[in-house]
């Protein structure tokens, strides 16, 4: 089987696995013209599957992602010889196999939760809310445009406002006509972005976002949501369209004796 339908073939099944867990396949060109690269992100991590020519080798690998992308500090997970002079359909099947356990098994979520409480410990989630509004640009590609007219006009960006005002409109429309596949996929998003969030981005998610959809709406995607985020979204749906208000400061109760020393 010639490279490069196995190429396509491993990264059609890695792909099918990850967007699953809310990854989406970016497009990118590989380093040089020895390589064939495929690249899926998260909001945490970052997944790559390249064939190296020269070596004939099909590798799996990942690192950690920032905000400005991987990190580049790839680590190896999976090499495997392919040598399309011989190897067949059934060889590319048990690379690809072998990937999607790679990045679906249980190491793959140990990987997941290290990153995740790393930053945690670090800075309480690094996911803000501008990255939480460029993970629906797939869904609505008009949005790149807003986001970039929001950049533009207001400083710092308005997260809270923007995930209003652009986001919840769309979304509402979206999920009641999605699949389950389509919900399960969007739900790996708000999972990934609630888990990864600071303290912003975890309100607007429950507060505003899943706040301001409709029950109906909100029954069909938040039975995909994960243990945290599940709990979060059922304590702050309480409070959907109630405005809360400052807690007001008790009064002190002036004792007798104060009274008489006083007096």
């Amino acid at each position: 089987m010639e490279y490069k339908k196995a190429f396509d073939l491993i990264v059609g099944k890695v792909e099918e696995e990850l967007v699953k867990s809310g990854y989406t396949k970016q497009k990118v060109d590989a380093d040089n013209t020895n390589e064939l690269a495929a690249l899926f992100t998260s909001s945490n991590i970052a997944y790559t599957v390249v064939y190296v020519k020269d070596k004939q080798q099909m590798v799996l690998r990942s690192c950690t992602m920032t905000e400005e992308g991987p990190d580049n500090e790839w680590k190896t997970l999976a090499t495997w010889l392919y040598d399309d002079t011989f190897a067949n359909h059934k060889d590319a099947e048990s690379i690809a196999n072998d990937f999607v356990e790679g990045v679906s098994g249980t190491v793959a979520i140990r990987r997941a939760k290290q990153v995740k409480q790393k930053k945690k410990k670090d800075d309480d989630g690094t996911a803000t809310p501008k990255f939480l509004a460029k993970r629906f640009v797939t869904y609505f590609p008009e949005l790149r445009d807003e986001i970039k007219n929001e950049e533009d006009c207001y400083f710092p960006f308005r997260g809270a406002t923007f995930a209003k005002e652009h986001i919840v409109p769309k979304l509402e429309g979206y999920i009641v006509r999605a699949s389950k596949p389509e919900l399960e996929k969007l739900a790996g998003v708000f999972n990934l972005q609630y888990g990864n969030g600071d303290v912003d981005t975890r309100s607007i998610i429950t507060i505003v976002i899943l706040n301001g959809l409709t029950d109906e709406a909100f029954n069909c995607v938040s039975e995909f949501f994960d243990a945290d985020l599940g709990k979060a979204a059922k304590a702050a749906r309480k409070y959907k369209g109630k405005t809360v208000k400052p807690e007001k400061p008790k009064k002190k109760n002036v004792s007798k004796a104060s009274n008489l020393k006083n007096s």
